[in-house]
């Protein structure tokens, strides 16, 4: 769906128009994506399948400015969700036409549009104090912990109210994920080590790491991508799957998995519902302070294999040891 907003006056007296593309919206893709390669095939392959067919149960949109019929603007907005949860992506100006206050046009109208839907949380990714962190605080966006991930929230409880526990499912990682991980990779307290073979850490958004993980869904390099959802609020809760870590030739498989901490007691209720390999190695990862982690996978029958002492520097600041757990074939 195509929708011309209103014409804006630029700094400079220049009057723009301003689309609004829903995707799926075919004939729009070269138009969109031509003007944000810069951001790389990970992401071009995902707005284009996007405006060509569509991502299920995922609602993309791209506001774009055009002077001269010439887009010298983008946002683009992921959200998923009623009341919607959200990532805001891709903000560009053409460096032709910065200081002409139109990014300000156009996150004015993102999130105006989000109020309206009563949007719960919008997520995004900068450089920590940097100029463009500056903007995004100016429309109201705060810093999660002394990192460039932000969001902005429309009810002050958010996450409490989100992640409230209560009956959970497991099910297949879908599309519509896509922000409800980020969210839930996000949450400040619970495990450190969170993705050994996507490097997630303390918290941090799952964003880009989510394309890169479809891609290896798509390549069968991972397997069973599950989530635990929580019933009451669609929250995703819960992560897990299995992938091989390829560093090592026909090296082991690894099982990566993250639990929000209050849902621990589910961690063997998604874990279980994995089919774990027994043809190969398996390997999980833990942080020397994942003491229930590590109990969930010797109740799988995991044994500590090795452990790796002060490997790294938590966020917090003391460094940890690393658990090696291991299924043997």
């Amino acid at each position: 769906m195509v929708k011309q907003l209103p014409s804006v006056a630029l700094k400079s007296g220049e009057e723009a128009r301003i689309y609004l593309i829903t995707a799926p919206e075919p004939e729009w893709e070269q138009r969109l994506v031509s003007r944000l390669e810069h951001k790389g095939e990970l992401w071009t392959r995902v707005m284009s399948q996007a405006l060509r067919e569509g991502l299920p149960d995922l609602t993309m949109r791209f506001y774009q400015m055009r002077l001269d019929d010439r887009a010298v603007g983008n946002i683009t907005t992921a959200q998923s969700l009623e009341p919607p949860v959200a990532m805001l992506q891709h903000v560009f100006t053409d460096p032709d036409h910065r200081r002409k206050g139109i990014c300000d046009h156009l996150m004015s109208l993102v999130m105006q549009d989000f109020g309206a839907e009563q949007g719960r949380a919008m997520y995004l990714g900068t450089g920590y104090q940097s100029v463009a962190f500056r903007i995004y605080e100016s429309f109201g966006f705060k810093p999660i912990g002394q990192t460039g991930s932000m969001v902005w929230v429309h009810d002050p409880n958010y996450p409490d109210d989100f992640f409230v526990p209560g009956p959970v499912r497991v099910r297949f990682a879908q599309w519509r994920d896509w922000p409800l991980l980020t969210a839930l990779y996000q949450v400040q307290s619970g495990w450190d080590l969170r993705g050994y073979l996507l490097g997630q850490f303390g918290h941090s958004s799952y964003e880009g790491t989510y394309c890169r993980l479809r891609e290896w869904m798509e390549a069968d390099t991972a397997q069973q991508v599950t989530v635990l959802e929580c019933l009451e609020t669609g929250a995703v809760v819960g992560h897990a799957f299995i992938a091989r870590d390829e560093k090592w030739p026909h090296g082991p498989h690894v099982l990566e998995l993250f639990v929000h901490p209050l849902f621990l007691k589910h961690t063997a209720e998604l874990v279980g519902a994995i089919d774990l390999p027994r043809e190969t190695k398996l390997q999980a990862y833990c942080d020397g302070a994942a003491k229930d982690r590590a109990e969930v996978l010797q109740g799988l029958g995991f044994s500590l294999e090795a452990t790796l002492p002060l490997q790294y520097r938590t966020k917090a600041g003391p460094p940890t040891d690393v658990h090696i757990y291991a299924l043997m074939p």
